[in-house]
């Protein structure tokens, strides 16, 4: 077989059988992201027949995510509740199929390990410790499982109450919380843990204040725990980096290092990993170049020999992203999931995903000599999934701009692609279909750039339309065959929608993505100016009613598109970016590095302010609603407050809609009511400046 272009198409996957649709009442809107339910975590079980997922869905009167796992059968489809409680979630298989073990969590009690019988009965409760615990792993045999947990037996024994204020914290270390978690403590960080799955005590296996460990799983003769973990002191001088590490099961005294093992050696990070029953070593990740960029290409490679052992770059025949998934809106808010990584019996090759223009497909990757072939159609977003331990059957969440994900099943050597289940088909059937069309364009420099048009239900392209542009954040990330109910929500409401994919993201290759690498903002500016144009061109938009809005580094765009023109007559920024210098102090993460500035800005200012849109503040006439949260480390709430006062000071149109108890995840896992309410604020804020509704609600 030659070598496999990733643009060559697949097979088609089956048709699903679709049930009777009742009548559509009306498009996609706002209050419906309160009755979707998604699909999370699917875990084939190890003869290849059933499938068991996380379903969660919007608890309205707690305005919460419920979870529960359910259960599918492969071969007719039917699905069926597997448990009863509202916080389940995270089944694994035992290896014989016999029992589920899950982690569970209720109301004011901390999530603990269950297990199933699968031939009938109730679940029985296998741990209780203080602080929970989560990721249950099964050792080859069955006989024990192992998790993590941050419980500290020392500090733990005993119930100590709160006290009436929160004493101060002690802080020496530059990275010292994360968005959407909360401070680090030093004191329960996340280790490995075992117990027995007949019933005693969990042992603990790893301890520590400073290193966490993750994605944990056993050894395939199961001699050993195998875990990621970034053991640098101080890696916030370094690039991504982690390693992967083995620890034996039978420690009578958990370690704080002394008794691992490194598995690989290699510079770069361990983003997932798997090992096959030689020992061989397939790993998403890449190798840290010498030179800091801002983007590194996500590859696949392979470690073999004696431990530590060394790679190769299994991925360098293709110049697109592994493990790559695409933006949405609707991935799960919950319940979590594994990226699609294994190997083929005998282990002749490796099942993943891969980012291409704008979509992520199953691909089968020859070990000998890095061959790809495609597994699943281009115009889809293969997210999570699992297979049988042979690699001959999986169990995959798959959608596409059009469809919410749901669960697939695949024999990449025999049955091909199929559908299960689908949590949202009476909801879906029952709304009036908008239309995405795909284009290319070329921007200021005839690069080539991929976006997509979302077009009002009953369109008609002799009428004129508002436009909205949606920005993406990242920059590192891509736009393309997921679903945006947001998208939907406002094509619904009468509205275009444009998104697309400006230089600095994934999924086209290396250069692509690192050529903004101390030109951002940029040059992305022209090319989202130039997709407008395009859109624009077609003739059925109305140039005087152009709305833009975007998060994060979308936010931050949004920022500098209003600040250097006045084409748009409304914009929501969102989790934005204002002032670098600001974000370079205060964000979750560290700017010391050379990759996205070359020097701090205590030694030149200057650079960090010519990238910064509130340089330009005096430029803006645009109305600009800035929304953030009250919690968001990853973008602080300061930055917000930036580019609101620098427009009131002026005295021009600006409103504030801040978000209390919710962090940088607003728009995709945020409470429930919240993410509806922020749909609800962006589309007054556009029906008022673009279509000129009466919109009395922000005083401006």
């Amino acid at each position: 077989m030659s070598h496999f272009d990733p643009g060559t198409a697949a097979p088609e996957a089956a048709a699903p059988a679709q049930s009777k649709a009742p009548a559509a009442s009306g498009p996609l809107t706002n209050d419906d992201l309160l009755a979707l339910t998604w699909i999370a975590d699917p875990r084939i079980s190890p003869d290849g027949t059933r499938a068991a997922f996380t379903r969660v869905w919007v608890d309205r009167d707690a305005d919460a995510y419920r979870t529960r796992i359910q259960i599918a059968d492969l071969e007719s489809g039917a699905v069926r509740d597997l448990t009863s409680g509202s916080l389940d979630s995270q089944p694994r298989w035992s290896p014989d199929g016999r029992a589920i073990a899950f982690v569970r969590a209720e109301e004011g009690k901390d999530a603990q390990i269950h297990m199933l019988p699968m031939d009938g009965g109730e679940s029985r409760r296998l741990t209780d410790l203080r602080g929970g615990v989560s990721d249950p792993a099964w050792s080859p045999d069955g006989k024990r499982i192992a998790f993590r947990s941050g419980h500290n037996p020392a500090l733990d024994k005993d119930e100590k109450p709160k006290p009436k204020n929160e004493p101060c914290r002690i802080v020496s270390r530059p990275i010292f919380r994360w968005d959407n978690a909360t401070f680090t403590d030093w004191d329960h960080l996340k280790h490995v843990w075992v117990v027995e799955a007949a019933g005693a005590a969990p042992r603990q296996i790893t301890t520590g204040r400073v290193y966490e460990e993750d994605q944990l799983r056993w050894s395939p003769d199961g001699k050993w725990l195998l875990f990621v973990s970034d053991r640098r002191e101080a890696p916030w001088f370094g690039g991504e980096h982690s390693d992967l590490w083995a620890v034996t099961p039978e420690l009578e005294r958990p370690t704080d290092g002394e008794a691992l093992r490194k598995v690989v050696e290699f510079t770069g990070p361990v983003r997932a990993w798997t090992m096959n029953r030689d020992g061989r070593v397939a790993i998403i990740g890449f190798l840290q170049p010498e030179v800091e960029r801002s983007y590194d290409r996500p590859s696949l490679l392979i470690a073999e020999g004696e431990w530590p052992a060394k790679v190769r770059d299994l991925g360098a025949r293709t110049d697109f992203d592994f493990g790559e998934a695409i933006s949405s809106d609707q991935h799960p808010p919950r319940g979590g999931g594994e990226t699609p990584l294994a190997f083929t019996e005998g282990g002749r090759a490796v099942l993943t995903v891969l980012g291409r223009h704008g979509a992520a497909r199953l691909v089968r990757v020859d070990v000998a000599d890095g061959r790809i072939e495609p597994l699943t159609p281009e115009n889809r977003e293969v997210l999570h999934g699992t297979s049988t331990a042979d690699g001959t059957r999986w169990a995959l969440t798959l959608g596409d701009a059009m469809t919410m994900l749901e669960l697939w099943t695949l024999e990449p050597e025999g049955e091909p692609l199929r559908r299960i289940h689908g949590s949202n088909d009476a909801l879906m059937a029952a709304r009036k279909k908008v239309s995405i069309e795909e284009f290319w364009y070329d921007s200021f420099d005839g690069k080539k750039l991929q976006g997509w048009i979302v077009k009002p239900p009953d369109f008609d392209p002799k009428q004129k339309y508002p436009l909205i542009l949606e920005i993406h954040g990242g920059p590192h990330t891509a736009y393309g065959q997921s679903f945006y109910h947001e998208f939907h929500a406002y094509a619904g409401a009468g509205y275009v929608v444009l998104y697309t994919n400006p230089r600095g993201s994934t999924t086209y290759g290396q250069e692509f993505g690192n050529i903004i690498q101390y030109r951002y903002p940029g040059d992305d500016y022209h090319d989202l100016m130039a997709g407008v144009d395009a859109v624009i061109a077609k003739g059925y938009i109305d140039s005087a009613k152009l709305g833009v809005t975007g998060g994060s580094g979308g936010g931050l765009l949004t920022n500098w598109v209003i600040a250097k023109t006045q084409r748009f007559k409304a914009a929501a920024t969102q989790r934005c970016v204002a002032d670098w210098a600001s974000m370079y102090y205060s964000s979750d993460f560290t700017l010391f590095t050379k990759a996205w500035f070359q020097k701090p800005p205590f030694e030149d200012p200057n650079e960090y302010a010519e990238r910064s849109p509130v340089t330009f503040a005096r430029d803006i006439q645009t109305p600009l609603m800035v929304i953030h949260s009250d919690d968001d480390w990853r973008t602080p709430i300061g930055q917000g407050e930036t580019m609101f006062r620098a427009l009131k000071q002026q005295k021009k149109v600006a409103v504030m809609v801040r978000f209390p108890g919710e962090g940088h995840e607003l728009s995709r896992s945020g409470a429930p009511s919240r993410r509806v309410q922020r749909l609800n604020h962006i589309r007054r804020w556009f029906d008022k400046y673009l279509l000129g509704k009466d919109v009395p609600d922000y005083g401006v």
